[in-house]
């Protein structure tokens, strides 16, 4: 089981980093490790979301979001062949006029073996490049 957290401050306001956020249907466009995203049954509040990811190899998986406006998504796995558990949450804050703190976690286990220290390190390597790449996503967000 891999597990992350992280916390970062960004120069965008807390409703621009969560538009970013769940921007869904522009995953592919900010997240260059995503193949494909389609978007189920969105509501403000949720939201099911089946993505195409390549990570060594290409997989598929669907998370149920919930989503609490500006301040928090969390995660929880709904469907996939690869993985036993993916469940997280991003947390965001408002720290000042166009400035937030974000939090992210994540809890993952795959369903086959990959030593602890791979699947870590694929975790903590991206996730600071993906919490950037939503924040500079942000900053084209007219909230």
């Amino acid at each position: 089981m891999a597990g992350a957290s992280r916390e970062e401050t960004y120069d965008v306001s807390a409703e621009q980093y969560f538009a970013a956020v769940t921007d869904y249907k522009n995953y592919t466009k900010i997240l260059p490790e995503v193949d494909g995203i389609q978007v189920r049954n969105q509501t403000e509040t949720s939201a099911s979301i089946e993505y195409t990811i390549t990570v060594i190899k290409s997989f598929k998986y669907t998370l149920k979001m919930t989503q609490k406006k500006p301040s928090s998504i969390t995660w929880e796995l709904e469907e996939s062949g690869i993985m036993k558990k993916n469940s997280g949450s991003w947390t965001i804050t408002s720290v000042g006029e166009n400035k937030c703190k974000v939090l992210y976690n994540i809890d993952l286990d795959l369903k086959i073996f990959a030593p602890k220290s791979v699947t870590n390190a694929l975790v903590a390597t991206n996730l600071p490049k993906m919490m950037q790449q939503f924040a500079d996503h942000a900053k084209t967000m007219k909230v």
